[in-house]
């Protein structure tokens, strides 16, 4: 299930390990345009219809913001068939958002500026500590370095 997306009455949408999951990933130029939940489904729908997105083993919208991840419920050999999985589940997810029984939290979605060089700015610059657990951790070579 999307981390984005919320199903509020019913069952979400089933993981397994073996999930493959398409990534979607948005630009500051395209937010403007995704103000609510119907406009961003519709525009994920085009994205996978495009084929433009990423088929990873992992979702990639757990460890960062303007990306959703939508699970692909089987191994796919193809993009196509990958895109046609997800283009379904993206139709439910619509269908969920047009009667009300779902949302796409997109304060938390966009309350961050975007990956930029591989490394996304935090609110204020101020490194989050869920996102970026790797900034949070000491260094070992600077406590071997001040002891005597």
């Amino acid at each position: 299930m999307s981390y984005y997306i919320t199903i509020h009455h019913g069952s979400g949408v089933d993981e397994s390990p073996g999930n493959l999951w398409v990534n979607l990933s948005f630009t500051i130029k395209e937010h403007f345009y995704l103000r609510t939940d119907g406009a961003l489904i519709c525009y994920m729908m085009e994205r996978i219809r495009e084929k433009k997105f990423k088929l990873t083993s992992e979702p990639w919208d757990r460890r960062s913001r303007w990306c959703i991840s939508i699970p692909v419920s089987k191994m796919h050999e193809t993009k196509d068939g990958a895109a046609a999985d997800a283009l379904q589940l993206a139709e439910w997810y619509r269908v969920q958002i047009l009667n009300g029984n779902a949302t796409i939290n997109r304060e938390l979605l966009f309350d961050r500026k975007p990956f930029y060089d591989g490394k996304e700015c935090c609110r204020g610059n101020v490194c989050d500590l869920i996102l970026h657990p790797e900034w949070w951790l000491p260094d070992p070579s600077s406590d071997a370095s001040s002891d005597p």
